[in-house]
């Protein structure tokens, strides 16, 4: 075992000694090419100039040369001043184009660092930026050549890394005057950051048809990246295909990548993961490489190995890797349009809802999005998506739990509740300890009852001077409940009372209820 790894070593070293001779040979060419032409203006050694240009290509060229649409997403709290929009030729004329002809729509999400637009340009077979230097900015979108799919038409989403590290203001500076400020401001910044992630998560999620996820040697991180993604989709009612591409970049032996097999990915699946061999009929030089499939609530998901590019298991794993995710996407007949601008627009105005908060500063005004956009003649034409007004945005707290999973809160105060069936009683207990004051409604909205409760806790009757506060997890503010039902309510006001700071809410249930039917409980009472 470790002869034959020791040679596959070896291999690799030669070839890669190899590669650095040839790179150092160009090198001194291009010095050389560098020093006749200071010396002579009129004489050119263009052989040595290709070699140059190839090498500065990325150091050289724009993002908007390799990409054809750029929205410069860096924080949702900008679309108040804009996002600016990059387009290049092949860009504009394939927007419009594309935007009204159905289009298959791959996209890729992963953290930052994984390789995520190495293995896009490979799956698409197009030259896009990669590295650990370069990053992928805001929303990156490629229309590629027809030629290479067959005449079919593609859309490729392309977004920054997730948990790339948060940038702080260089100007602002610690003392022990400004301390809670700075925390608050660095909570903020975080807060901006991770909201603003998660909406281009959402974009692409929601947008695609195939979704490829990259990851590295599997972390908890990625597990829980992986687990948020899954139930986004089931919580869309999204039965879209997922690939996870595990890139071990530095797995050069198949035995490596078995042991990562046996050890990590099998024993870190939600779901039982079936071993599963190549079924495709274009001609592979392997053909016993293995896939791995789960069937995740309906979801299907694949898992495929991407290795060291050129070494042993790179040679057994990629190519199979590459011609299953191509086949797998020729199959996928359901297409739509895919007009960027106005999906953005559809996507804000709907999590809104979600993402923002209400604004102390002008409580009338409405928190949410609505159809609050420039139109976009006018935003093709000054390449900026913003709003028409000038809404403050503020953003809820997010916090993301130990499965990865994501959840917003208001900035007020957020009490625990749950509801229950109690005879013919329908039974709503908040936990609302304090200065609390309440009211609640309801209404019928299609099938459901939507019971609303809203209220405040007011603050401390002798605030606190913020420097003597050391340590706080107390919340104030105003409150929103919103819980839909699938019952009927009489219509007549509850019964409330306050017991050891738990607020009671009984309403009285119809006598023509669906016994049947069920709602989703945080109590294991008796469900309706």
């Amino acid at each position: 075992m470790y002869n034959e790894k020791i040679k596959n070593l070896k291999k690799l070293f030669d070839s890669q000694n190899s590669e650095l001779k040839q790179k150092l040979k160009d090198s001194e060419e291009i010095i050389q090419a560098i020093f006749d032409n200071n010396n002579n203006n009129n004489t050119t050694n263009t052989k040595n100039f290709i070699k140059l240009e190839s090498i500065d290509y990325l150091k050289n060229k724009k993002f908007e040369d390799f990409y054809d649409v750029i929205i410069d997403i860096k924080s949702i709290k900008d679309i108040n001043k804009g996002w600016n929009i990059k387009m290049n030729k092949n860009g504009e004329m394939r927007f419009n184009e594309y935007k009204n002809k159905k289009a298959l729509v791959i996209g890729i999400i992963g953290n930052s660092n994984k390789g995520k637009s190495f293995l896009l340009s490979k799956i698409s077979k197009i030259d896009l930026p990669s590295g650990t230097s370069i990053r992928t900015e805001g929303l990156s979108i490629k229309y590629p050549d027809l030629e290479k799919y067959k005449n079919r038409k593609i859309i490729l989403l392309d977004t920054a890394g997730l948990e790339t590290p948060l940038s702080l203001d260089k100007e602002i500076k610690f003392n022990e005057e400004n301390q809670n400020d700075l925390n608050e401001l660095i909570k903020e910044k975080a807060r901006e950051k991770l909201i603003t992630e998660l909406f281009l998560q959402n974009f692409i999620l929601y947008n695609s048809d195939i979704l490829i996820t990259v990851v590295g040697i599997l972390t908890y991180s990625e597990q829980k990246l992986l687990n948020r993604i899954k139930a986004e989709c089931l919580r869309n009612k999204q039965n879209k295909k997922l690939y996870i591409i595990h890139n071990l970049m530095t797995y050069t032996t198949i035995n490596e990548v078995e042991e990562y097999i046996n050890n990590c990915l099998l024993k870190s699946a939600t779901f039982d993961l079936q071993k599963r061999y190549e079924i495709s009929t274009k001609q592979t030089n392997n053909k016993n490489v293995p896939y791995f499939y789960e069937n995740n609530n309906k979801m299907d998901v694949f898992h495929l190995i991407f290795a060291n590019q050129g070494s042993e298991a790179g040679n057994f794993y990629n190519d199979f890797t590459l011609n299953f995710f191509e086949q797998s996407y020729q199959t996928v007949t359901d297409l739509n349009s895919f007009d960027v601008i106005q999906k953005l627009k559809e996507r804000l105005i709907d999590l809104s809802r979600d993402l923002l908060d209400k604004n102390d500063k002008n409580e009338n005004d409405s928190f949410f999005i609505e159809n609050d956009f420039y139109n976009d003649e006018y935003i093709l034409e000054k390449k900026i998506f913003k709003l028409n007004n000038n809404k403050d945005i503020v953003l809820r707290r997010c916090y993301i739990d130990e499965m990865g999973l994501s959840y917003l809160r208001n900035n007020g105060f957020n009490p625990l509740y749950n509801y229950y069936r109690k005879n013919d009683k329908l039974i709503i207990r908040i936990e609302a300890p304090g200065n609390v004051s309440l009211k609640t409604d309801f209404e019928y909205s299609q099938n459901f009852t939507i019971i609303k409760i809203s209220g405040n806790k007011r603050k401390d009757i002798e605030p606190l001077d913020i420097r003597d506060n050391w340590f706080n997890t107390r919340e104030f503010g105003d409150f929103n409940i919103e819980i839909p039902l699938l019952i009927n309510l009489k219509n007549k006001p509850p019964i409330t009372h306050n017991k050891e700071g738990i607020v009671f809410i009984e309403y009285e249930i119809r006598e023509d209820v669906d016994l049947n039917k069920t709602i989703y409980l945080n109590s294991d009472e008796e469900e309706i």
